[in-house]
C-alpha cells in the first residue's frame, strides 16, 4: 500500500501513545521517531507518522525544507507531495495536540509548505523547532541537529518580522541564539557557536560589529592553542562582517591572520602535500593584501621544498586482496566504523580502490596475445547510436601494445572493473553508511575544510556534490562535481609550482583544458597514475565514459547518471578528498585489522 492510499483519521492519530513512543527513542530526533512509529504494527496512523519522519530536513532551503531519504535511478524516498490531501488535513489538525516538539515542528512545517495549513502552522513550527533544539542540546549527542532546527526556525521567523505579523518569534530566536553564542563560543571545539554566528550574519541577528568581535575572539583563542583550522573558520566568519561594512583595513588584517593560520598549519604537518597545500592557501590569502610580494615569494620557496616530499603521497593507500565471492559481505564489514567520519573515510579509502592502470594494460596485452578478435577493429556507439570512436584493424601485436588497440581493450576492461567495484563494494558500503547515519552538510563542512584538493571558496561545491551522492542523487552530484574536478586539478598543478595556462601573442592567457591537465606530469606525480588514469577514462575517453562531454552538452538522459561510471566517479572524488585525512584517521580511530594496518604512509 502506497502512502497516498493510507487513510487516517484525526481520532486514530490522537489514539497513539506519544509518551511511550518517544521513550523508546535514543534521542528525540526524526529518524529515531521514524523507527519508533515504524515498529508499531497494524496502525495506519503510525505508518503515516513514520513516513513524515522519513524525509531529511534541509534547513538552508526555506521553501522546500524536506528532501527524500534516498534517490535512485528508478525510485526515491517520500516527499511532501506524495501524501494525500486527506492525510495532510488530518496531520494539520493533529499537530496542535502533539507533545513531541520534533514531531510537532515537522507536522506543522509540512502543513505550512504544502499550504494545507495556515500561517498559524508556521508559527507553531517555529516554536516547536526551537523547543526541539533545546531538547537535543540537553541530550548532548551532537551540535548538528540542534543547529539545523535553529536554522529552520530562524529562516521561517524571518518571513514574519513585520510589526503586523509575529516579530516576537524572531526576537525570541535572536535572543536565544545570542545567548548560545556567548555561552558556547569558548567550547571545545566551538563549531556550534561558529555555525550560529554565520547564521546570525546571514539572517540579521546582532550587528556586524558584534559578530566580527565575537568571531575574532574565537579565532584568536583557537590560534593560541594551535587549532589553526577552526581559527580559519573564525576569521572567515569575521571576514563576512568586514565585507558587509566595507572596512578595507579590517579585511586586509583578517586576510593576514588567515595567511598566518595556514602557515602555522603547514608547520604542524610532516611536510609533503598537505603542508604545500597549506602554504598555497597562505599565498592566496596574502595576495589579497597590498605590498606582500616578498612574503609570498618566501612562502613559495618553502612550498617548493614540501612539493618534493609530496610525490605519490595520495596514491599510497592499499588494502589486501579480497575473495570476489564475498566482496559484498567484505565491503559491508569494511565500512563499519565508530562514527560518521570513520565510516565515510572507510567508504572513500578502504572499501575499494581505483583500477590499477598497469595491471589493466598487462591484462589487455595478455588478451590480445590469446585472441585474434582485436585484429579486425571495431566501432563504439553511444546511447543514441552515434559512432563516437573506432578501433583500427591491428597490424601487429608489437605495434599495438602502446597504441589505440591496447587502450581500447583497457577501456572495455576498466568498465568491468568499475562495475564490480560499484555493485560489489561501493553501493553496499554506501547503503550501510546511510542506514547508520544521516548526512549533514554541517558535518561534511568540518571534514572538507582546508582540503589540499579543494581551492578556497570551492568547498561548498564538494559538500553539496558528496551530499547528493551519499543520498543517491548521482545526477545532481555529477553536475556539481565534474566542473570542480577540472578546477581542482588546476589547483593541484599550482601547488606544484606549475601554472597550466597558455600565453597568446596578444598577451592574453587561456586556462589549459581537462585533457591537458590529465596528462600533466605534476598532476600525475601528486595524484598517481591510477587516480589520473581512472579520471581520464571516465571523463574524457570516448570508448568508456566521455562523461564530461556527455554531461556538459546535455547528451546523456537522466537515467544514465545512475549508472556505473557516474557512481564510480563520485566515489573517486570522495577517495581523493579523504586520502589526506589518513593521518587523522589513524591517530584517532586506532585501526586494528590487517586491512587497516596496510594503510601507508602517515599523511
Amino acid at each position: 500500500m502506497s502512502i497516498q492510499e493510507v487513510e487516517v483519521t484525526l481520532e486514530e492519530l490522537q489514539s497513539l501513545d506519544q509518551e511511550k513512543i518517544v521513550s523508546s527513542c535514543k534521542s528525540p530526533v526524526y529518524y529515531e521517531l521514524e523507527s519508533a512509529f515504524g515498529n508499531i504494527k497494524d496502525s495506519n496512523a503510525a505508518k503515516l507518522l513514520s513516513a513524515t519522519c522519513s524525509m531529511h530536513l534541509k534547513p538552508e532551503n526555506p521553501k522546500a525544507p524536506f528532501s527524500p531519504k534516498f534517490i535512485m535511478q528508478d525510485r526515491r524516498g517520500l516527499i511532501v507531495n506524495d501524501f494525500s490531501k486527506e492525510s495532510l488535513n488530518a496531520l494539520s489538525q493533529f499537530c496542535s495536540s502533539v507533545t513531541i516538539p520534533e514531531l510537532q515542528a515537522r507536522l506543522a512545517d509540512i502543513s505550512w509548505v504544502t499550504k494545507v495549513g495556515s500561517v498559524e502552522h508556521a508559527y507553531i513550527a517555529i516554536d516547536a523547532y526551537l523547543e526541539s533544539a533545546k531538547q537535543l542540546l540537553a541530550v548532548g549527542d551532537s551540535w548538528v541537529y540542534p543547529a539545523e532546527r535553529i536554522e529552520r526556525a530562524l529562516r521561517l521567523s524571518c518571513m514574519f518580522r513585520r510589526d503586523s505579523q509575529r516579530p516576537d518569534l524572531f526576537r525570541n530566536l535572536a535572543d536565544f541564539i545570542t545567548s548560545e553564542i556567548n555561552n558556547k563560543k569558548l567550547d571545545e571545539p566551538p563549531f556550534y557557536a561558529l555555525r550560529l554566528l554565520k547564521l546570525s550574519h546571514e539572517c540579521g541577528v546582532g550587528d556586524d560589529e558584534w559578530i566580527l568581535d565575537t568571531a575574532e575572539e574565537i579565532a584568536k583563542t583557537r590560534f593560541e592553542i594551535g587549532d589553526t583550522r577552526t581559527a580559519i573558520n573564525g576569521w572567515e566568519c569575521a571576514l563576512n562582517s568586514a565585507n558587509s561594512t566595507r572596512n578595507k583595513t579590517k579585511q586586509q588584517e583578517i586576510w593576514r591572520e588567515i595567511a598566518a593560520c595556514h602557515v602555522k598549519d603547514s608547520e604542524s604537518q610532516d611536510g609533503g602535500l598537505i603542508a604545500a597545500g597549506c602554504l598555497l592557501k597562505a599565498i592566496d590569502a596574502l595576495s589579497k593584501v597590498p605590498n606582500t610580494k616578498q612574503e609570498r615569494l618566501e612562502l613559495y620557496e618553502t612550498m617548493r621544498d614540501h612539493q618534493i616530499e609530496s610525490l605519490h603521497q595520495l596514491n599510497e593507500f592499499s588494502t589486501p586482496a579480497q575473495d570476489i565471492s564475498e566482496i559484498v559481505h567484505q565491503a559491508k564489514i569494511q565500512v563499519q566504523g565508530k562514527d560518521f567520519f570513520d565510516m565515510l573515510f572507510r567508504l572513500g579509502v578502504l572499501v575499494s580502490r581505483p583500477t590499477d592502470i598497469n595491471r589493466l594494460k598487462e591484462q589487455a596485452i595478455e588478451q590480445m596475445q590469446s585472441s585474434f578478435a582485436w585484429m579486425f577493429g571495431g566501432t563504439h556507439i553511444d546511447h543514441d547510436g552515434i559512432t563516437v570512436a573506432t578501433d583500427p584493424a591491428g597490424m601487429g601485436l608489437n605495434d599495438n601494445q602502446d597504441g589505440s588497440v591496447t587502450w581500447s581493450t583497457m577501456m572495455k576492461n576498466i568498465g568491468i572493473d568499475h562495475q564490480l567495484a560499484v555493485q560489489g563494494q561501493i553501493r553496499p558500503a554506501l547503503n550501510e553508511l546511510m542506514i547508520q547515519h544521516h548526512v549533514s552538510e554541517y558535518a561534511l563542512e568540518s571534514i572538507l575544510k582546508n582540503n589540499p584538493f579543494i581551492p578556497y571558496g570551492h568547498e561548498y561545491f564538494y559538500i553539496k556534490g558528496i551530499t547528493f551522492g551519499l543520498e543517491g542523487d548521482f545526477l545532481s552530484a555529477c553536475h556539481i562535481l565534474i566542473p570542480q574536478i577540472e578546477n581542482s586539478l588546476r589547483y593541484v598543478a599550482r601547488s606544484q609550482g606549475e601554472e597550466p595556462t597558455t600565453l597568446h601573442g596578444d598577451g592574453s592567457q587561456e586556462r589549459s583544458g581537462l585533457k591537458f591537465l590529465l596528462e600533466h606530469p605534476a598532476i600525475i606525480e601528486v595524484l598517481g597514475q591510477d587516480i589520473v588514469g581512472n579520471l581520464q577514462a571516465i571523463l574524457i575517453d570516448k570508448i568508456y565514459g566521455d562523461l564530461r562531454n556527455q554531461m556538459s552538452h546535455g547528451y546523456m538522459p537522466a537515467g544514465h547518471f545512475y549508472g556505473i561510471a557516474p557512481v564510480f566517479l563520485w566515489w573517486l572524488v570522495l577517495h581523493i578528498v579523504m586520502l589526506p585525512l589518513g593521518s587523522h584517521w589513524k591517530q584517532n580511530y586506532q585501526p586494528e585489522s590487517a586491512a587497516n594496518k596496510a594503510i601507508k604512509p602517515d599523511l
